[in-house]
């Protein structure tokens, strides 16, 4: 059995870091190489060590720590795929009712385009400022988050947000509701 693993069971915090020292660099490597993106893969295996502080408890120690946690991470993992795949629809989705920047589209004047045109009319100026930069200029989430002084988290809350409130103003707007 392994003592360190055992002391970060009973409650020994300095334990635990020690575990995070030793198992850290390996557990960053396996996330890295399936999700794309360093910071990404240093955030995901950071959340992966919390998770696993949190169930601690359930830790069966005769078991391999770095084996569960790189379940934990797995599991992560997957769901951080998800959530990129219900942005990447989402984003497409939305281009797609606009060929180009959101708020001086020439496209053809259909029900949809006229209710995001709508729609985008009621966005905030930061929140104009928050679409040009990711769409227009198509920076990364981490650039627009640089950019308009947010935290990395915080642009992607803000993003999917956005995307979820054009959505279903959209959807308002087409089913006769009141649009914004």
């Amino acid at each position: 059995m392994d003592e360190l693993v055992a002391r970060a069971v009973a409650g020994d915090r300095e334990a635990f870091s020690g575990l995070v020292q030793r198992e850290g660099a390996r557990l960053r490597a396996f996330v890295a190489c399936r999700l794309y993106g360093s910071e990404a893969a240093e955030d995901l295996a950071q959340e992966a060590f919390i998770v696993a502080y949190r169930r601690l408890a359930d830790f069966d120690v005769s078991q391999d720590f770095y084996n569960w946690v790189r379940g934990i991470a797995r599991n992560l993992i997957l769901n951080e795929r998800r959530r990129r795949s219900r942005e990447e629809v989402a984003r497409e989705e939305l281009l797609a009712q606009a060929a180009g920047p959101l708020w001086e589209c020439d496209a053809p004047k259909t029900p949809i385009f006229e209710a995001l045109a709508r729609c985008m009319a009621h966005v905030s100026g930061r929140m104009r400022e928050f679409l040009k930069l990711r769409y227009d200029q198509g920076l990364e989430l981490a650039e627009v988050a640089q950019r308009t002084g947010l935290t990395a988290g915080s642009a992607r809350v803000t993003h999917v947000r956005l995307l979820r409130s054009l959505r279903d103003c959209v959807e308002r707007s087409l089913a006769g509701g009141a649009g914004p």
